[in-house]
């Protein structure tokens, strides 16, 4: 059999360790003894089980807990025939030793199964032990259904929007819901939880909780419900998606332009978005195909003095808004005015 601990303090490390050789619990035991466990889970995650529990800090006398040494993984096994379970109720027997450090009281550790079979039922607990070998009592049982973890999906899909990610993916035969992965670009690997509390019926899903420019990778996971444990699957191939700001501010309006013994004045109503940064003055004289800005930079005011013009020249104007997005989204220009410099 192969097992996998773990230990989660800064983010989860996998180490591969062998199975064999535990010790077994000892006959006579102090009174003083690790307290019993009573966190321990069963997760399906990635086409493996996942134990976690949190290390224990006290004593049953509920003195500190500074002498920790080890943990053992305690199994009983039983065959899933249709939706019952046959042999199970067994005595429960070691499979694993883990070694742990006494500071991590308080904090989760992590163990991977890779010796599960298809049409198995597994019962788990977690024995501590201190530095002296008197164990606690066994952890809270936990029940695994396992199966065949089912296929990763495909053709995922990930469309960037503002401040969030629309998600889409094929269905999975067999599939009784899919949970959805994500990371930054940072990070190595994905977190230990999906972002969906219970497996996604639906074969898309939007995601609201991201920040527009920043770069997120996703993965579809397949589960498959085994009578009561839900078996996930292996995961789709890394999507990478920037979510961004693409809609610009709406159309300045208003916009009204009165000539000035000292230019020509242009006046507009202000945007209401609350992404707005500013505004781009347009002038083309009449007859030009195109207009030129005259606002090297977005201006924050809803007026704007032309001096550069000539007497008795004719003027086209129009002004865009600008949104505070890296990319400077811009509106369509407004209706267009045409004035005549008559000072």
């Amino acid at each position: 059999m192969r097992v996998r601990a773990t230990g989660i303090l800064l983010g989860l490390i996998w180490v591969f360790v062998a199975g064999c050789g535990v010790k077994s619990l000892p006959v006579a035991r102090d009174t003083i003894v690790p307290k019993r466990i009573v966190t321990l889970e069963a997760l399906s995650r990635d086409g493996h089980l996942l134990l976690t529990w949190t290390v224990p800090k006290e004593n049953v006398d509920k003195t500190p807990l500074t002498n920790l040494e080890n943990f053992q993984i305690l199994r009983s096994e039983g065959i899933l025939a249709g939706d019952e379970c046959r042999e199970c109720g067994g005595a429960p027997k070691p499979i694993h030793e883990m070694k742990v450090d006494s500071e991590m009281g308080g904090k989760k550790v992590s163990l991977i199964v890779e010796d599960q079979e298809p049409r198995k039922v597994y019962t788990y607990q977690v024995v501590s032990f201190n530095k002296k070998g008197y164990a606690s009592a066994a952890s809270n049982p936990v029940t695994v259904y396992w199966d065949y973890p089912p296929s990763p999906p495909g053709r995922v899909r990930a469309d960037r929007g503002d401040k969030k990610v629309d998600l889409s993916w094929e269905p999975v035969l067999g599939a009784t819901g899919y949970d959805l992965y994500r990371k930054g670009d940072e990070e190595d690997t994905f977190p230990l939880n999906p972002l969906n509390r219970t497996p996604l019926a639906d074969t898309k899903y939007t995601d609201l909780a991201v920040a527009n420019d920043k770069k997120y990778i996703y993965s579809v996971r397949t589960v498959k419900r085994v009578l009561k444990t839900d078996v996930e699957g292996k995961g789709s191939l890394g999507v990478p998606v920037t979510p961004m700001k693409l809609i610009p501010p709406d159309t300045p309006a208003g916009l009204v332009a009165i000539s000035l013994k000292q230019g020509i004045e242009l006046n507009w109503r202000r945007n209401q978005e609350p992404d707005f940064f500013g505004y781009y003055v347009y002038r083309r004289k009449v007859g030009e195909g195109k207009y030129k800005r005259l606002t090297e930079s977005p201006s924050t005011r809803e007026t704007y003095l032309d001096r550069d013009v000539e007497l008795g020249q004719e003027y086209d104007y129009a002004v865009s808004a600008i949104d505070n997005s890296p990319r400077r989204n811009e509106s369509p220009f407004s209706e267009e005015v045409r004035v005549k410099h008559q000072y």
